[in-house]
């Protein structure tokens, strides 16, 4: 099985206004670049919320939703790779 990467993926919500995702992918940073630039989906799993600077488990704030999320290319804004798991890289 291959290893996650985990992403910061912000979003345009509104005209002036953006949203990050914080979550894992098993494509590597080369893989999701080419799959936003050939138009296609992206899909982030293990999904992360952060509250007052702390990363948070999405079912911590809604258990209601099985926490993946797949984000139109077309609203991409920017993504940024963590080195590890932000929860882990957080807590050090």
């Amino acid at each position: 099985m291959s290893e996650k990467t985990w992403y910061k993926v912000e979003v345009s919500k509104e005209k002036e206004s953006t949203y990050h995702y914080y979550g894992s992918s098993l494509l590597n940073y080369e893989q999701l670049i080419s799959s936003l630039q050939r138009g296609e989906y992206i899909r982030l799993d293990d999904l992360l919320y952060m509250e007052r600077g702390e990363y948070k488990e999405w079912a911590e704030w809604d258990k209601s939703l099985i926490p993946f999320v797949s984000i139109n290319p077309v609203s991409v804004v920017t993504v940024m790779q963590y080195k590890g798991d932000p929860r882990v890289i957080s807590s050090k």
